[in-house]
C-alpha cells in the first residue's frame, strides 16, 4: 500500500499539514496512521473519487490521527473536516481552490452558540456595519439574529436538559421604563410586542414541559426501567427549578410589571403559567422526595445475582406501599402503575440475562432446568408479594387517614409480566420433558420380548433427541414473548411428545405384563421412574396398578400363611426350624426380621408411588 501513497503524496500535503497543525501531532503518528490498510482506503477514495466529498481527520483513543468519510458524534477530541466544493476528483494544482475546510469541535453545538453569540450576532447587530442600509433591512436582519440566537440558545438547553426561556429583543431596555407620575408606564409599543411574542414562545416552551409525563415511555412500548422513572423526575424537578429561578429574575419581574402596566391581555396568561410553574414544581419535588429511597433498591437489584433478588422485593413492595400511603402527589392508580410496570420490566431484564436466551436450551439440561426454577420462584414471588401488599394497605394508615385501594385492574400492571412468566414455564416444561425423555437412553428391560422393547425404546430416544436437537438449535430468542415463530414449534415439539409418551406407555404395559412376579414387576416400575408421572405415559400405566396392588395383596397373604405355619410349628414343637448354626432366640429373630422385610419393600416402594 505504500506505491499509491507515495503517488499522491503531492496532494495529501496540504491534508496532512492543516491536519497535523491543528491536531498537535508529529509526522511519526501520520506515519503509523497511514500504515492502517483502512485508513489508506479512505484517503484513496476521498482523493480519487468525485461522489466522495467529505473527509474527516480526529484523534482515535490511541492518540493516532484517525480518518473518516463522514461526522461522527462519538468524538471526544477536536477533529478537521474537508469537504469538495463540487463532485469531482482533486489535483494537486486544484487543492487549495476545490476545498473548504476547518476545525470542529468534539462538542458542535456549543462551538455553534459560541460562534453564533460572539461573532455572527455582534457583527451582524452592529449598526455602523450597516449604516447605509435602509431601516427596513437594519431591523430585518436583526430580527433574524435575535431569532438564531433564541433557537441556538433554546436547543443548546435541551441537549443538556434544560428548558432556557430566551429574553426578547430590547429586553435591556425593559429595566429603563418609568412610571409617570399618574402611576402609569410609558414605554414603546415595540416592547410591548416583543414581550407578548416571547409570552407566547416561553408559553409555548413551558406547555411542552408540563405535559410531559414518565408514561409516554411506556406507552411508545420502550418498556423502561425504574431508572427511567426515577430519573424523569429527578431531571423534571430540575428542569422545573430552573425555569422558575429564570421566571423570578429582576429582567422577569420588569415584564411582567410592565404588561400588567399597559392591561396587555397577556398579562393574565404570564401569571397563569407563573402559578402552574410552581404547581408543578411542587409535584415533581414531593414525588422525587418519596422515590430517592427507593434508589439504592433498585441498583442493588440491577448489580446482584438473579435469584438473590428475591431478598429485595418485600423491601420493595413495602417501600411502594409508603410512597403510596405519604406522598400527596404520587398516589394515583396511574403513577403507581407506571412503577410497578418498569419494576416488572427490570424483573424481566434481569431474568433475560440470568438465563441467557441463547443457552438456556443449548447448555446442560439440569443446570438450566435449575435456574429457570429459581428464576420462577422470584417472579411469582413478585406477583403474590403485590397480592398481599394489596389486600393489606391498611396496615399504612396514619391518624385515621384512609388509604386509598388498589382498586385497578391487575392486568395494567402484570400483562407483560404474565406473559413472561408463561414463557418462562414454557421453557421449563420443554426441559423437564428433556430431562425425562433423554434417560430412554439408559432404559434396558428383560424377559422373554425384552430385545423387542429394547428396540422400540431405542428408536424413541433417537426421535426425541432429533425432535428436541431440531427446537434448540434455532435461531430466535426463546424468552422474547414477541415471537410466535418459537410458539408454533413448541406445539409441534408437543404433538411429537404426545406421540411419544403414548407409544411409551404401550412398552411400558408390555413389559408390565411380561413380569412373573411382584419384585421383577417393582423393577420394572422403578426403571421407568418419573416417566410414570408423564400425563400420557400415566394414562396408560393406571390401568396396571390394580395388578399391583392385587400382587401385592397376595404377597400379604402369602407372608400370612408362613407366619401362621411358622408360630403352628412352635405350638406343636416347642420350636421352629431356623438357619443353620443359629441358636433358638437369633435364628427365631432372624427369621422374623427377613419376613418383616419381605413385607416393608414392596410396601415402601408402593408408598413413594404418588401416582397411584
Amino acid at each position: 500500500m505504500d506505491e499509491p501513497l507515495a503517488a499522491e503524496d503531492q496532494r495529501l500535503g496540504l491534508i496532512v499539514d492543516l491536519a497535523l497543525r491543528a491536531l498537535k501531532l508529529k509526522q511519526d503518528r501520520w506515519q503509523r496512521c497511514v500504515s492502517n490498510e483502512d485508513s489508506v482506503q479512505v484517503l484513496q477514495d476521498f482523493l480519487d473519487r468525485s461522489d466522495q466529498r467529505t473527509l474527516v481527520v480526529s484523534v482515535d483513543s490511541a492518540g493516532l490521527p484517525e480518518p473518516a468519510a463522514s461526522f461522527s458524534g462519538s468524538s471526544k477530541h477536536k477533529s478537521v473536516y474537508f469537504i469538495k466544493k463540487d463532485k469531482a476528483t482533486l489535483s494537486p494544482e486544484s487543492m487549495k481552490d476545490s476545498l473548504v475546510y476547518g476545525d470542529m469541535s468534539h462538542a458542535p453545538l456549543d462551538q455553534l452558540s459560541a460562534l453564533v453569540q460572539e461573532v455572527v450576532a455582534p457583527l451582524l447587530s452592529n449598526s455602523k456595519n450597516h449604516a447605509t442600509w435602509p431601516q427596513v433591512v437594519s431591523q430585518d436582519i436583526r430580527n433574524h439574529i435575535h431569532s438564531l440566537k433564541t433557537s441556538v440558545f433554546i436547543v443548546s438547553g435541551r441537549a443538556r436538559g434544560k428548558t432556557l426561556l430566551p429574553l426578547p429583543a430590547g429586553s435591556q431596555r425593559v429595566g429603563r421604563a418609568a412610571p409617570e407620575t399618574d402611576n402609569r408606564y410609558r414605554v414603546d409599543k415595540n416592547i410591548i410586542h416583543s414581550l407578548e411574542s416571547t409570552v407566547i414562545e416561553w408559553s409555548h416552551q413551558i406547555r411542552v414541559v408540563l405535559n410531559k409525563d414518565s408514561y409516554e415511555a411506556v406507552l411508545t412500548g420502550k418498556h423502561p426501567t425504574p431508572q427511567t422513572e426515577l430519573l424523569f423526575w429527578k431531571n423534571r424537578s430540575a428542569d422545573l427549578e430552573s425555569i422558575q429561578s429564570q421566571l423570578n429574575s429582576s429582567k422577569v419581574k420588569n415584564m411582567s410589571v410592565l404588561l400588567e402596566a399597559a392591561e396587555s391581555s397577556y398579562s393574565p396568561a404570564f401569571q397563569s403559567m407563573q402559578r402552574d410553574v410552581v404547581a408543578a414544581l411542587e409535584e415533581a419535588k414531593d414525588i422525587w422526595m418519596y422515590l430517592t429511597p427507593m434508589q439504592h433498591l433498585f441498583d442493588d437489584m440491577e448489580n446482584m445475582e438473579f435469584p438473590d433478588v428475591k431478598g429485595q422485593i418485600k423491601p420493595l413492595m413495602h417501600t411502594v406501599c409508603l410512597v403510596w400511603a405519604n406522598s400527596k402527589h404520587y398516589n394515583t392508580p396511574a403513577r403507581l402503575i407506571v412503577l410497578l410496570q418498569t419494576t416488572c420490566n427490570l424483573l424481566i431484564q434481569q431474568a433475560r440475562a440470568y438465563l441467557v436466551p441463547e443457552e438456556v436450551l443449548r447448555g446442560d439440561i439440569l443446570e438450566s432446568l435449575l435456574k429457570v426454577q429459581l428464576s420462577l420462584e422470584v417472579l411469582e414471588l413478585f406477583r403474590s408479594t403485590y397480592e398481599d401488599r394489596k389486600a393489606n394497605l391498611r396496615q399504612y394508615q396514619k391518624n385515621g387517614t384512609l388509604i386509598t385501594p388498589w382498586d385497578f385492574s391487575p392486568l395494567l400492571v402484570f400483562f407483560r409480566f404474565d406473559q413472561f412468566i408463561c414463557r418462562v414455564k414454557t421453557v421449563k416444561d420443554i426441559l423437564s420433558t428433556a430431562l425425562d425423555l433423554l434417560k430412554l437412553e439408559k432404559l434396558e428391560m428383560g424377559g422373554v420380548r425384552g430385545r423387542a422393547l429394547n428396540l422400540q425404546v431405542q428408536l424413541l430416544h433417537q426421535e426425541f433427541s432429533g425432535t428436541y436437537k431440531h427446537l434448540t438449535e434455532k435461531p430466535y430468542d426463546c424468552l422474547d414473548i414477541s415471537n410466535m415463530e418459537f410458539e408454533e414449534d413448541v406445539k409441534e415439539f408437543k404433538l411429537k411428545v404426545d406421540d411419544a409418551e403414548r407409544r411409551l406407555g404401550a412398552v411400558f404395559c408390555q413389559a408390565f405384563d411380561d413380569a412373573s412376579e411382584l419384585e421383577h414387576t417393582f423393577k420394572v416400575v422403578d426403571m421407568f421412574g418419573s416417566l410414570l408421572e408423564r400425563p400420557l405415559v400415566a394414562a396408560d400405566a393406571q390401568s396396571r396398578f390394580p395388578s399391583l396392588l392385587s400382587m401385592f395383596d397376595q404377597e400379604l397373604d402369602h407372608c400370612k400363611v408362613l407366619f401362621n405355619k411358622h408360630m403352628g410349628t412352635i405350638d406343636e414343637l416347642g420350636s421352629a426350624p431356623v438357619h443353620k448354626n443359629m441358636p433358638a432366640v437369633a435364628g427365631g429373630l432372624k427369621w422374623a426380621h427377613e419376613l418383616q422385610q419381605r413385607i416393608q419393600t414392596p410396601f415402601s416402594k408402593l408408598r413413594h408411588l404418588s401416582y397411584l
